[in-house]
Formats: structure tokens, sequence, C-alpha cells
């Protein structure tokens, strides 16, 4: 019986460090080609970052490399209203905070409203849901957000 425990545990914590990988490459496929590496470490998700292997990272740097700027990107998939909503926040000069800080910042106002799906996350914050996995397990695990229910009834909020 300790075996099976044993074994579920070293699966959950494979799952995990696999939502974390995919979060931290999807971060650094999405970073505006103005980012910094020393601001991407230092973000929330810099240890998932640094984790990543040097093929990983080159795959989610590969679709910047054609880039000459973010809204005018052959290789962006992302719907247009998103492009433009990122490229205000990366161009506003009175924002200095990285993405990572202010997706936290948004998700912690967006789930102090109240209950939320990680789909009613995902929409309020404009994040894709596997990203949004990712920072929901950190911010779980650091104690910032709570959850409860169990699979498509898990809802999000502030511990009280």
């Amino acid at each position: 019986m300790t075996e099976i425990a044993q074994l579920i545990e070293a699966a959950l914590r494979q799952n995990r460090a696999n939502f974390l990988r995919k979060a931290a490459i999807n971060t650094v496929a999405k970073m505006p080609p103005s980012t910094k590496l020393r601001e991407l470490l230092e973000s929330e998700a810099g240890a998932s970052i640094r984790e990543l292997t040097i093929e990983e990272l080159r795959d989610a740097l590969s679709p910047l490399a054609g880039r000459s700027s973010i809204a005018g990107s052959s290789h962006d998939t992302r719907p247009r209203r998103k492009v433009v909503a990122l490229a205000q926040r990366s161009s506003s000069s009175e924002s200095t905070e990285s993405r990572e800080a202010r997706l936290y910042r948004d998700i912690l106002v967006a789930v102090g409203g109240g209950p939320l799906t990680i789909g009613q996350l995902a929409k309020q914050v404009d994040v894709e849901v596997a990203e949004l996995r990712g920072y929901l397990a950190w911010m779980k695990k650091m104690g910032k957000i709570a959850s409860s229910g169990r699979a498509r009834a898990t809802r999000y909020h502030v511990p009280a």
C-alpha cells in the first residue's frame, strides 16, 4: 500500500513540474521582444524558467526571432485584441512592473471579487488556461489563494 502511495505522489510531483514547465515556456513565448533576460528571471516565473533546458528555451524563443514588432508578427496566433492590449501594456511608460507581476496582481484582484473557476479567471485576466494553471499552482503553494471543489467545480478564492 505504501508503494502505491509513493508512486501516486511521484506522479503528482511530475505532473505539477510539467505544468510549471509549460507555464514557463508559454511565458517566454509570449513575452514582448523588448523584455530583458534579467526581468524575466526576476519575475514570478523565474524559478520555473531556470529549470528549462536550452532546447526548450530555444523553442519558446523561436517565434520571437522573426518578429519586428508585436502587432506586426506573422507568427503570432493570438487574437488581434489581445496583441494590441499586450502592446499597450508593454509600451506604457508609467508601468515598470513585469508581466508576471501584473498577472499575479490581476489574479488576486479577480478572485478577491468572489470565487471563480479557472475558465472565468482566464477570461478576466486575459491569459490562456494552460499558463494560468502554473500560476495558480504556485499561488496555492505559497498560500496566496485557495481552492474549493473538484474537477470542473473547482473555484479559486482568497483564503480566509
